[in-house]
């Protein structure tokens, strides 16, 4: 592997050329170029996960050869259009780092065996994030680790971590009144509704891959949390914020609930479950800042 990956490294250096506008242009192989002032050309992407998969699995049989490929055309297919979308945070040169091409193999990996079974989404939000200009060192080692971690989950699992997250530790500013808490907690709810009875053996799991840890916290009320979260709600009581928030916004009241029912207070997301969390989160309430929370 790590010859490998020094191979895609001298790839990109030897083959390098300067342009005569002032950009950097790369070439390796005979379809690839990167001009930097233009932007990275999605081929280079897919060159290096085709190597990786010729190199991850030379001995499978006909048939198996061919679903994995296929699978990671599928992968790529998605992949590109989160490349494409997410470009201005790219910083080209981190493509040539060998740690971002040992966590692109975990990619290739875990896509051909698992095909749509991965949650291709929060992967490419976390490949995008491990080579974002913005990424700084300890962001990088925790996208990488929960790259890793990826494969080892269910959809369920994503969506609990995403659910434990909101709820402990999201809080949105500017609200004026309960109401304009109904939008994204309608949202929070169809993105983690299948993780709202997960069990406690898929939680000791989660505990397990390292995403999270639990303490025997006796309880801790959403209600208390969210009066000291809101400061238009602080001086209510509790019965008085149900009947609230049953009236302005059930899907909160819904997630209050839940809070207590799932026992939410007694876990803690780990920052590599928090990285995944804040992956899937994405899809729902746009952009959010990585190192608000992982520091």
């Amino acid at each position: 592997m790590f010859k490998k990956i020094l191979n895609i490294k001298k790839m990109f250096e030897k083959q390098k050329q300067e342009t005569g506008d002032g950009g950097t242009s790369l070439q390796a192989g005979k379809d690839i170029r990167i001009v930097q002032n233009i932007g990275l050309q999605f081929s280079e992407v897919k060159e290096i996960f085709h190597l990786l998969l010729t190199e991850n699995f030379p001995k499978l049989r006909e048939i198996a050869s061919q679903t994995a490929t296929q699978n990671i055309e599928n992968y790529l297919a998605k992949f590109e259009e989160k490349f494409a979308q997410n470009f201005d945070r790219i910083d080209i040169e981190k493509i040539k780092d060998p740690d971002v091409q040992f966590s692109f193999n975990e990619v290739v990996e875990a896509s051909a065996r698992k095909g749509d079974k991965i949650n291709s989404d929060v992967l490419s939000e976390l490949i995008i994030e491990r080579i974002s200009k913005n990424s700084n060192d300890f962001i990088s080692i925790v996208s990488s680790e929960a790259i890793k971690i990826i494969p080892k989950l269910t959809a369920e699992h994503i969506s609990f971590l995403s659910l434990v997250h909101y709820l402990s530790s999201i809080r949105h500013t500017g609200l004026t009144n309960l109401s304009q808490l109904e939008q994204p907690a309608s949202l929070i709810i169809e993105l983690t509704k299948n993780s709202f009875d997960l069990s406690q053996s898929n939680k000791q799991y989660l505990q397990y891959t390292g995403a999270l840890t639990s303490l025997n916290i006796v309880s801790n009320d959403f209600r208390e949390i969210a009066k000291n979260s809101y400061e238009f709600i602080k001086d209510i009581t509790n019965e008085e914020l149900d009947k609230l928030a049953e009236k302005e916004a059930p899907s909160f009241k819904k997630l209050m609930d839940i809070y207590n029912s799932n026992q939410i207070y007694q876990i803690t997301l780990t920052s590599v479950g928090q990285m995944i969390a804040l992956a899937n989160l994405k899809r729902v309430l746009g952009n959010l800042d990585y190192g608000i929370w992982i520091k």
